[in-house]
């Protein structure tokens, strides 16, 4: 599985976690998903992990995988700071 590096990281603010999350990969990103993200239902959130899952095995852009991500932090109301 590639770890594959996002162009711009992306800071969350997870509840019950006093501090801001830092998301620099793919990997990392699906971690975040499976074992802290607050809600594990719902759209954006099985796009985000299928997107992710994708861009470890090359079949779509890191880039992607990214959007997918910050759409399911939209959807489960978790804070991203740009």
């Amino acid at each position: 599985m590639l770890s594959v590096v996002w162009d711009r990281a992306i800071s969350i603010f997870l509840p019950g976690i006093p501090r801001a999350i830092e998301i620099r990969d793919v990997r990392n990103a699906m971690f975040v998903l499976a074992e802290k993200w607050p809600v594990t239902y719902g759209r954006a959130f099985q796009r985000a992990l299928a997107f992710c899952a994708k861009a470890t095995e090359g079949k779509c852009s890191p880039s992607r995988a990214r959007l997918a991500f910050l759409a399911a932090a939209s959807e489960a109301n978790v804070a991203v700071v740009r």
